[in-house]
């Protein structure tokens, strides 16, 4: 099969090439998918980079998302066929230990991850156990299931699960223009929140209002804790889903009202944070990490938007020879919404 691959870590781009490697065969209770639709996502640049925090043996094939049809069962499958079109998720769990018998399956003890601790979706074809997969509504492309699974699930976990976010409070949600973060927009107001979007770029600032968001915060420019002060009338906000860390984190602690919640799923922005955790006692503050769903949210996910009511966003979508080019916007953060590779010309 053709595969988007790396031979070694790399900050530069030229390392993903595009290139003939074995197509992988089916064990006992696995799958072969034949991938229709990949997205590019922040764990992959980040493994491309060597800066994940795992190993990987080269050459590899990365890929957090995807989705595509069973091309050929394994022995000992019996709930798919081929032909059904599915999206593996990107947490493989065990099935076994502790936490997944009582339902906590994103925080399985044995868990693999897609594309980072086997291969994944960068290529014609990837296999994974048949316990792993979510079935696609007919209803919904490659492109957009592949667009819109993880991020709105991950939303959904964050704000719908984590949070407890409910109609008529005030959510803050930092890094807007991403994938999560468009996501998050539509599911926040899905939930009937009032929405405060964050992001460093006016432009993306103009796409959120465009997806719902009521109020808008440049935080190149203004202060993340003085603005959500002021737009609630000193009050602060009822829920953070804070995607950046460092300044941009602590600022938003600030912003939050007592018994108010933070669920924090991301810190390229400074991983390392200095907190005053006198505040977080005195105004009863909970912060969640979260950023791990469930097959369950997925399915929930990928259900609302065959309904319609989640649409996800998608910046570019490339063939997937181009993936380095791919990379190279996402790290240029000059986007909203994901990027996709597919086998077809760029749009």
């Amino acid at each position: 099969m053709k595969a988007a691959i790396i031979h070694n870590y790399s900050e530069g781009f030229s390392s993903l090439s595009y290139e003939e490697v074995e197509t992988p065969k089916p064990g006992v209770g696995e799958v072969l998918i034949r991938v229709k639709a990949r997205a590019v996502n922040h764990c992959d640049t980040d493994l491309r980079k060597g800066i994940f925090g795992i190993e990987q043996p080269f050459p590899w094939v990365m890929g957090v998302d995807a989705c595509g049809e069973i091309a050929e069962l394994g022995d000992g499958v019996s709930n798919f066929s081929i032909g059904d079109r599915v999206a593996p998720h990107f947490l493989l769990t065990c099935n076994t230990c502790q936490n997944c018998l009582e339902g906590k399956e994103n925080i399985c003890e044995r868990a693999e991850i897609l594309g980072v601790t086997v291969w994944g979706g960068y290529g014609d074809y990837l296999k994974c156990k048949s316990t792993d997969l979510i079935r696609i509504p007919e209803t919904l492309s490659d492109i957009d299931a592949a667009a819109g699974q993880l991020p709105f699930a991950t939303a959904w976990e964050s704000l719908i699960v984590a949070a407890s976010l409910s109609a008529g409070e005030s959510v803050l949600i930092t890094a807007a223009g991403g994938g999560v973060g468009s996501a998050a927009i539509q599911v926040a107001k899905l939930a009937g929140a009032r929405v405060i979007a964050a992001a460093g770029e006016s432009s993306k600032l103009e796409r959120a209002r465009a997806l719902g968001a009521d109020e808008v915060i440049n935080y190149t420019t203004d202060n993340i804790e003085d603005c959500c002060k002021d737009l609630t009338n000193g009050r602060g906000i009822d829920c953070a889903l804070e995607m950046i860390g460092g300044t941009i984190l602590k600022q938003t602690i600030g912003a939050i009202t007592p018994g108010g919640r933070v669920v924090v799923i991301g810190a390229h922005g400074g991983e390392q944070v200095e907190v005053d955790f006198v505040e977080f006692f005195r105004k009863h503050i909970t912060v969640h990490g979260a950023g791990r769903s469930t097959k369950a949210h997925a399915s929930k996910v990928l259900s609302l938007m065959a309904n319609k009511q989640l649409i996800p966003v998608i910046h570019k979508t490339f063939h997937l020879s181009e993936a380095a080019e791919a990379h190279k916007l996402m790290e240029s953060r000059n986007f909203f919404g994901r990027m996709i590779l597919t086998d077809k010309d760029s749009i």
